[in-house]
């Protein structure tokens, strides 16, 4: 019998055959009070949310969160699923405000060039320096590593993925999702719920490094980013204001670095 991988679906199709399809489906985010829905791939949902409270800055650490309640919905009434988060401590305005945000900045939202790059680095902590540190071979180590944990899209051609590694080329926390927000906090989560330190991290994404994604690998204080794409030019100023390290085109054989080469033997 066919295995199905997690997050996949069998579909008719017009013809004689049928095909594997991502899956896509709602999820009601609760916290506090905040009421978040949101279109996911099903599966490590409790991941995709710790992550994203960690990386939209909501909370600074894991162990932040008192209780997480499963709720599954009901899809032939139109119920989502539901995930309920309890943080030890009640939210302020601020996180407030970040709760009920789905993503701080969109590509079309015309920020490049609008603002100064060091604004968008309010209320970051500092990154390590001179650490975590890579050479070439590592790079294409880890890019080999990355591009095995996508058994999803293997499967369908249409989901996006993340991983976060440890600064021996361990693979701390994975996430692939029909949304590249998504993905990376799946990836992030999963590290952080470990309990790994995420500040001597690196994450690799399946697209480009766009600034949206990029924030969130800096709000937890990953210090170095590969993608597979280019990055925009915020994001150039965005990492090299931070201290970080950017580093695009990651394919097999070549990658080109962009900021922070200080930390790439």
């Amino acid at each position: 019998m066919e295995s199905i991988p997690d997050g996949a679906a069998r579909v008719q199709v017009d013809g004689d055959a049928d095909d594997l399809l991502i899956r896509e489906e709602p999820l009601w985010i609760e916290c506090h009070g905040a009421r978040l829905l949101t279109m996911r791939t099903p599966g490590r949902d409790r991941e995709l949310v710790v992550g994203h409270l960690l990386d939209e800055g909501v909370i600074r650490n894991a162990s932040e969160v008192a209780q997480t309640e499963e709720i599954e919905g009901e899809p032939s009434a139109l119920r989502p699923d539901t995930i309920r988060i309890t943080l030890k401590r009640p939210g302020d305005a601020r996180i407030e405000g970040r709760l009920t945000r789905t993503h701080e900045i969109r590509p079309s939202c015309g920020i490049c060039g609008l603002v100064d790059a060091d604004t968008l680095l309010d209320d970051m902590l500092p990154l390590l320096t001179g650490t975590p540190r890579l050479s070439s071979a590592d790079i294409e180590a880890r890019r080999a590593a990355f591009d095995a944990e996508q058994p999803l899209f293997r499967a369908t051609g249409a989901s996006h993925a993340a991983v976060v590694f440890g600064p021996d080329g361990t693979i701390w926390g994975r996430g692939e999702d029909v949304g590249r927000h998504n993905a990376v906090d799946k990836a992030i989560g999963a590290a952080a719920l470990a309990g790994h330190p995420l500040e001597h991290g690196t994450a690799m994404l399946s697209g480009r490094s766009g600034l949206d994604l990029v924030l969130k690998c800096l709000r937890v204080r990953i210090p170095i980013l590969l993608s597979v794409s280019a990055p925009s030019a915020v994001s150039v100023e965005v990492c090299r204001s931070a201290g970080a390290t950017l580093v695009g085109f990651v394919r097999p054989g070549r990658h080109k670095v962009y900021c922070g080469s200080g930390r790439l033997a």
